[in-house]
């Protein structure tokens, strides 16, 4: 143990040691460029160290992993940049993507299907599993409980995202009460993609939340506004 503890705190083990940590850091980052801009740095680190002990193979696999990192940080730019949202994808990106890449963030949008629907169009049947989540970016609709009204939704608000998070059937409808639109993904193609993206994963999850305690405090609202007032 003495000796672990000699050989840890030796002063020429230091810059190995904040290696280490960078890396460690890096692989808790959810934003795709800190991971790749830590593990470029550690990297770098890395080689620096294992320079410093004449281990040049390890400096050739350390330099190769910077490399790969830095060609991925280039790549992700390039992406980032590449084309524009529209307003109804922007309103989508800011309302659910906080904090994901754009580049990540167009390959969730482009898997989805951007549909039209006239007023009395039922979106979500209860008691059904609905086959896909939807996202509203323009209209209203009414959600009912065995028949009784209980609240409204509009744009930014999702449809069956209950079902889609806890994999059970719808427990109430939804019928838009205005001409709609909204963005609707296929409940298989979504957790695919969402599977490979950590980061889409935990921002969607996060925009469902966001939007569930909305839902909740306007429900709140209108039940306020329809309650009699005493004198």
């Amino acid at each position: 143990m003495n000796e672990f503890l000699d050989a840890f705190l030796d002063p020429a083990n230091v810059v190995g040691h904040i290696a280490y940590v960078l890396l460690i850091v890096s692989m808790m980052m959810r934003n795709m460029r800190w991971l790749r801009a830590l593990a470029i740095s550690a990297g770098t680190v890395s080689a620096i160290y294992y320079a410093l002990l004449g281990d040049y193979v390890s400096v050739f696999w350390e330099s190769l992993f910077t490399l790969v990192n830095i060609i991925q940080l280039s790549l992700l730019a390039i992406e980032n940049r590449r084309g524009k949202f529209t307003e109804e994808e922007q309103l989508f990106f800011e309302t659910v993507l906080q904090g994901v890449e754009r580049a990540h963030a167009r390959r969730l949008i482009q898997r989805g299907k951007w549909q039209d629907d006239p007023p009395g169009t039922v979106l979500i049947q209860e008691r059904t599993w609905p086959r896909q989540l939807k996202f509203l970016v323009s209209g209203h609709a009414t959600v009912t409980l065995d028949g009784k009204e209980v609240a409204y939704v509009g744009p930014g608000d999702f449809l069956g995202e209950m079902s889609y998070l806890t994999g059970k059937e719808a427990t109430a409808t939804v019928t838009s009460v205005t001409p709609v639109r909204y963005l609707s993904f296929e409940r298989k193609v979504l957790g695919e993609l969402l599977e490979k993206y950590a980061d889409l994963r935990h921002a969607l999850e996060a925009g469902f939340n966001r939007n569930l305690v909305e839902k909740l405090v306007k429900a709140n609202e209108e039940k306020n506004e329809r309650r009699p007032k005493t004198a």
